[in-house]
């Protein structure tokens, strides 16, 4: 197939979608009157179509049109059913334009992705990655006896870290472990704030996914002979961290810490790298700064697991774009379908779900008073209507629209704080200079038994100093506006507050 065949069979695809996009513009037309969206539709698909003669042909490596379309044929077909659906609940679809356009451009990820490659292919070859700047050195608390446990079967599986030299045989040792293979599971964990605040402004995303990354870590001498798992074929030393020391997040990102230190927008939670750039050219400059320094840890990058470009990207549980961060939709799907649980172990699996997009809602502990009830020692399981009705709360509360802005240093802060009977709740915001607000952040507490007895006023109190404190790294050092709705509190400090 030559590049003018390969250039209609792109056309057609094209056109096949355009037919699609002008049915969803026309019925947000009629909706909205927005004809001038429509009549402009044509100029867009043309200048779509025209976006492929920046496509690349090497045969060399292997990237004909065909396999090109192929890999992403899913993400049309998908784009345009999403597309049509957007339409009939009448959202605006400029933005999605912007992001059909992304998708297009595609090849040139694949081209950003090959250049990377040719310039650091250490750092995207198959196998385990080293680090060589740190080591994990583990001490121990106190006068520690050496603990043996008896060995118990377990798959051969196994055999395959031996190989690759992350474990190795042993003839004595003081130290021993039961060991357990367990298949990676993804959780929701606690992350500061301040990791998105490193993304304000980004419009270019991209995601980097190191290639198992604790076991790229090696352990200090002292430290393999205390990491040791005894087999039914033996007993066998960890050279590199495992998984299961309960210290190794902290010692990880401990590590990601230094190896980005001074690097321009990129956050790192645990092994989640995420680097962003306000154009183009500035995320491959941020990109090219980032891997260099990979390179320079002898990390490895698994590239087939990476996201490289795009306009919006999941971090985290989040959605996160050039104005704003927002739930995972699947994520807060699947909090809209849980059913209500039978036993503790179940409601605090679900509230872990709920409480993961606290920063969200302001209320959210409120809301919580009634099944927290049931979480207290020696309390009997008994779910009620009560408890019913502030379970479906909290599911609704996460099913409106949620977006919190970026933090961003230039913009005025406004806090706000609010009690409640179960808890407190308070916002940070920013006021932008059009007079508009938009959430930062939100965060909640639950109120201890004794503070329930307080006064009304003294919960208010209370609130004010739980949101300064809450979000100190935000107004330290900064004028802001405090906003509470509590007149005799004003009045208390005698201070003009509004």
């Amino acid at each position: 197939m030559d590049a003018e065949e390969m250039m209609v069979m792109f056309r057609e695809m094209m056109e096949g979608r355009k037919e699609m996009m002008e049915m969803s513009m026309g019925h947000v037309a009629e909706q909205k009157g927005a004809t001038s969206e429509v009549a402009s539709v044509p100029n867009m698909m043309s200048a779509l179509i025209n976006r492929i003669e920046k496509f690349v042909f090497d045969p060399e490596m292997d990237m004909a049109l065909t396999k090109w379309y192929t890999r992403y044929k899913e993400v049309f077909v998908e784009e345009a059913k999403q597309l049509a659906e957007r339409a009939r609940k009448n959202e605006s679809m400029s933005y999605h334009m912007r992001m059909m356009v992304a998708e297009v451009k595609a090849g040139q990820n694949d081209d950003i992705a090959m250049k990377l490659k040719k310039t650091h292919p250490e750092v995207f070859e198959e196998g385990l990655g080293l680090c060589t700047k740190e080591k994990t050195d583990l001490q121990l608390v106190g006068d520690v006896r050496p603990v043996f446990k008896a060995c118990r079967p377990v798959p051969h599986a196994a055999v395959e870290v031996v190989a690759k030299k992350v474990i190795a045989p042993l003839s004595h040792s003081e130290w021993s472990a039961l060991f357990f293979l367990c298949e990676k599971v993804q959780r929701n964990v606690e992350m500061p704030e301040d990791v998105f605040a490193t993304l304000n402004g980004g419009a270019v995303f991209s995601q980097i996914d190191l290639s198992n990354a604790y076991l790229q870590i090696e352990l200090s001498d002292d430290s393999k002979k205390m990491v040791v798992i005894n087999t039914h074929r033996g007993v066998y030393k960890y050279n590199r961290q495992p998984f299961g020391i309960k210290t190794a997040p902290v010692i990880f990102q401990r590590i990601m810490n230094k190896m980005v230190a001074g690097l321009r927008c990129v956050a790192t939670f645990l092994d989640d790298i995420l680097v962003c750039g306000r154009t183009e050219q500035e995320h491959v400059e941020n990109m090219r700064a980032l891997i260099e320094r990979i390179a320079e840890y002898r990390f490895k990058v698994r590239i087939e697991k990476c996201s490289l470009a795009k306009p919006e990207i999941g971090y985290l549980g989040f959605i996160v774009d050039e104005y704003d961060r927002r739930p995972n939709p699947e994520k807060i799907e699947a909090i809209k379908i849980m059913v209500e649980p039978t036993n503790v172990g179940q409601l605090r699996a679900s509230l872990g779900m709920i409480t993961y997009y606290a920063a969200f809602t302001p209320t959210m502990k409120d809301l919580r008073g009634p099944v927290d009830a049931l979480l207290k020692k020696d309390v009997k399981w008994e779910w009620t209507s009560r408890q019913q009705t502030a379970f479906e709360k909290q599911k609704k509360a996460l099913s409106s629209e949620l977006n919190l802005a970026h933090y961003d240093p230039r913009q005025k802060i406004v806090v706000a704080a609010d009690a409640r009977d179960y808890g407190i709740g308070c916002m940070i915001s920013h006021r932008y200079a059009d007079g508009s607000e938009k959430p930062i952040a939100h965060a909640s507490r639950s109120l201890t038994a004794a503070e329930k007895n307080y006064s009304q006023i003294e919960k208010e109190a209370m609130g004010i100093v739980f949101v300064v404190k809450k979000f100190r790294k935000y107004v330290f050092g900064r004028k802001f506006l405090l906003l509470t709705d509590h007149k005799p509190l004003l009045a208390v400090t005698r201070r003009e507050f509004r």
